[in-house]
């Protein structure tokens, strides 16, 4: 795939975990009963009523609880709804299979490393929920907007995912964990022991003949930096393997941004040419935990609530930062592309509000392309590109 080819396909930017500060006061949708889904996994399905954000059809993202939790703590204190209903998404909520070495304390089996297969144990179980929900033609989900975060166990999970199956998701989020093909020894928790050379080969290797579609990927992860379970190394680790993974297509990867977040984090940002590809959160003084931020409550003690808050923070943050984190999307050639900070939609025929009191301005452009920036996360706008196919 040419490096051309690859800016023609343009992502649309900006993270998974910072749909936390755009929280709605209202809840417009709600929750499915638990039920098995794709013949394996029991997930709670959140459905809003609000139209979703792009072209008629609906985002999917997939959040997968720790070791020690339970998707249904995920639901009470993981604060998805509030975004899931502003942006018209579908949040999935799996139970992880209880298979493999720790599936006794509900840990993902991402256990078993590089003997990681598509038709396999839970990333088997997890391809055939997302299938299944896709089909399910009354959640009226695009394939094209489907996304995968996790914690700890769920994190490992979310990075042998975004290998494994790129052409499924179009981007992930990582909160504290190792990273692809990673068995969690113990002494690779404490001290990364993958090297960015061979997590990128890891990273090939589960990926192979889908290899090229990583290379529109976005990724982001998040940690806190007293986390006495996963050591925080595994932030920059995971950073540096997914900058050599995803610039195998030919473009450079490099900072574009640092900045510090009210609340307590600090963000690096990596970009292309044409924009954020990849974030970096680490969230100063927090430890083993899901960032769902104040004004959230429940779902047992791996959920803070009392650092980063998103929710709150978005006025200000809007002011002050380009990128907090990334979910990735990939747009096909001669589309418009869109510029929808939260979701990372791919697709982009749809007029988009534009909420003209939080607008600052487009700060770049690239390739003739603007995009905005996370100072305006409230921000849509869509332009249209036409670029040339080679």
């Amino acid at each position: 795939m040419s490096h051309n080819k690859i800016i023609n396909s343009t992502h649309a930017f900006l993270l998974l975990l910072c749909t936390f500060f755009l929280v709605s006061q209202v809840h417009a949708g709600s929750w499915r009963s638990e039920a098995t889904i794709g013949g394996k996994l029991k997930a709670h399905v959140y459905v809003p009523t609000t139209s979703p954000a792009l072209d008629g059809k609906r985002a999917l993202m997939v959040s997968m609880h720790g070791c020690g939790q339970t998707h249904s703590d995920f639901k009470q204190g993981a604060n998805w709804r509030g975004a899931a209903d502003d942006y018209g998404m579908v949040v999935a909520l799996p139970m992880a299979s209880k298979e493999g070495t720790y599936g006794w304390v509900g840990c993902w089996n991402f256990h078993v490393g590089m003997n990681a297969s598509r038709t396999q144990t839970d990333a088997k179980y997890l391809i055939n929920m997302v299938n299944a929900l896709i089909a399910d033609t009354s959640l009226n989900i695009d394939p094209k907007q489907v996304y995968i975060t996790g914690l700890s166990s769920g994190a490992g999970m979310t990075n042998q995912m975004a290998c494994l199956a790129p052409d499924i998701f179009a981007g992930a989020g990582v909160n504290a964990g190792p990273a692809p093909g990673s068995n969690g020894s113990s002494s690779d928790l404490n001290n990364p022991a993958i090297s960015a050379n061979q997590g990128k080969t890891n990273c090939n290797n589960l990926a192979g003949s889908f290899k090229s579609h990583l290379y529109t990927q976005v990724y982001n992860n998040v940690h806190g930096t007293d986390d006495g379970s996963v050591s925080p190394a595994h932030a920059q680790r995971n950073t540096d393997i997914f900058e050599k993974v995803y610039e195998q297509s030919g473009s450079g990867i490099s900072v574009c941004s640092t900045s510090s977040l009210s609340g307590g984090g600090d963000v690096t940002t990596l970009c292309d040419g044409t924009g954020p590809r990849i974030s970096k959160v680490m969230v100063n003084g927090m430890g083993h935990a899901w960032p769902a931020g104040p004004g959230s409550s429940g779902g047992g003690n791996y959920i803070d609530h009392t650092h980063v808050n998103y929710p709150t923070l978005r006025n200000s943050f809007l002011t002050t930062t380009d990128v907090l984190a990334a979910v990735a999307v990939h747009l096909p050639p001669h589309q418009p592309r869109p510029l929808h900070p939260l979701l990372l939609l791919r697709r982009a025929t749809s007029t988009i509000p534009v909420t003209t009191h939080m607008f600052r301005q487009v700060v770049r452009t690239t390739a003739g392309v603007p995009y905005v920036p996370l100072a305006q996360t409230i921000i849509w706008v869509t332009t249209t590109h036409t670029p040339s196919v080679d």
